[in-house]
């Protein structure tokens, strides 16, 4: 998603900039001038994307159902030779890293089913098939029938609570469809329809949209809150939806209607990044992060400069659309050094790194936005990236 346009004949991951390219006017298709109409409902993109539309990291877990009963034996049909295959080194670690998880689990049942699902939660992407092979050779090599029951018991308690999450996280991302539909909607004229690129009423409204109703609870300041009925909108599992659908997008090169769906999905993308940015305080770790930067800051211990705060605030205010316009008029008028600027950004990336689980599509937003703008920044002021500015 580094960078800032899409290349959906190479089928690169969805970047977060447009470019600042203005699309030609479909020959025959309506809308305002300069833009290109999207043609189609949303109920068509709704329909597309369902029908190839990739689950959560979640729902990989939905082949667990299928992996009970595999036995130690299975393994040798998949020996790792040939090109590509793992190197018994590899394989190790593997081995290794799977008996430190049954090792968790099996001391987590003694101690209660709480402390399974605790283990189950921090692991869940590791239970694939590998793992449950290696359960069944550890279950096989129990020494007493008694120890086989009790290994049996903790695999189907495991079993259990990934099911449960697995419907959870379903129901998480249904709702987060019909969310991404609504927003998506604030951008559209009467007919159900885009007109890219995107104008900034446009933009203004998805963006008011996001912030009174997607980012009330703890990540945002809305004020139009909820309506009676309406369930709160889980954000990692929109921006997961939001992903899936870019792909699906991009990978399907004859359907230029579907491409065209990118840029609306990548706006999304963008907006969150810019509301959470700017108003992170009510995150705790985060907060706590932020807090001890400003003391160091004061204290001398840490670089800071006032312009290149408000200006990276500004930036952040801004339209992707009005970055290199803003970038040049820095640069020329000196507001604020490009060093400068650059550990304004190198701070913010490492509060997310820092204050934020990885693995998740939240802080891969956030992260990779910021190299973006740091990108920006660099072909702005022409020099090259700060060493003060590096990435640990």
């Amino acid at each position: 998603m580094r960078g800032v346009g899409t290349d959906a004949a190479r089928c690169r991951a969805p970047r977060l900039g447009s470019g600042g390219k203005a699309s030609r006017v479909r020959r025959g298709g309506g809308g305002r001038e300069g833009g290109q109409r999207v043609a189609g409902d949303f109920g068509d993109l709704h329909v597309r994307a369902l029908k190839g539309r990739e689950k959560n990291m979640m729902m990989t877990m939905t082949t667990l159902g299928r992996d009970r009963g595999v036995r130690a034996s299975s393994s040798s049909s998949s020996s790792g030779k040939g090109f590509g295959g793992p190197t018994m080194e590899e394989k190790m670690e593997e081995v290794k890293a799977n008996d430190m998880l049954i090792d968790a689990l099996v001391e987590a049942h003694g101690a209660g089913e709480q402390q399974v699902l605790d283990v189950v939660c921090e692991s869940l992407l590791a239970l694939d098939k590998g793992f449950w092979m290696r359960y069944a050779m550890r279950t096989d090599s129990c020494e007493s029938s008694e120890e086989k029951e009790r290994m049996a018991d903790l695999a189907n308690l495991v079993m259990k609570i990934t099911e449960k999450l697995v419907k959870q996280s379903e129901k998480s991302l249904d709702s987060a469809q019909g969310w991404l539909i609504k927003l998506l909607q604030q951008a559209a004229d009467e007919q159900g329809q885009w007109h890219l690129p995107l104008n900034e009423g446009e933009i203004d409204k998805m963006r008011a949209f996001m912030k009174a109703k997607l980012m009330t609870g703890a990540q945002g300041q809305g004020e139009g809150g909820l309506e009676e009925g309406e369930e709160p909108c889980d954000m990692e599992s929109l921006l997961a939806t939001s992903y899936a659908w870019m792909k699906k997008a991009m990978e399907d090169e004859e359907n230029r209607e579907a491409q065209q769906v990118v840029p609306l999905l990548q706006k999304v993308l963008q907006l969150y990044a810019s509301e959470f940015l700017l108003n992170f305080s009510s995150q705790a770790e985060l907060a706590l992060l932020q807090a001890e930067n400003e003391a160091l800051e004061a204290a001398g211990d840490l670089p800071s400069s006032q312009p290149a705060k408000e200006a990276l605030e500004g930036l952040l205010m801004s339209n992707e659309e009005e970055w290199n316009a803003k970038l040049a008029k820095m640069a020329s008028e000196e507001a604020c050094s490009e060093d400068a600027l650059l550990v304004e950004l190198q701070k913010k990336k490492e509060l997310i790194i820092l204050g934020m689980s990885g693995g998740m599509y939240e802080q891969r937003v956030l992260v990779e936005y910021l190299q973006e703008l740091e990108e920006r920044v660099q072909s702005a002021f022409g020099g090259g990236k700060s060493e003060s500015a590096q990435v640990a």
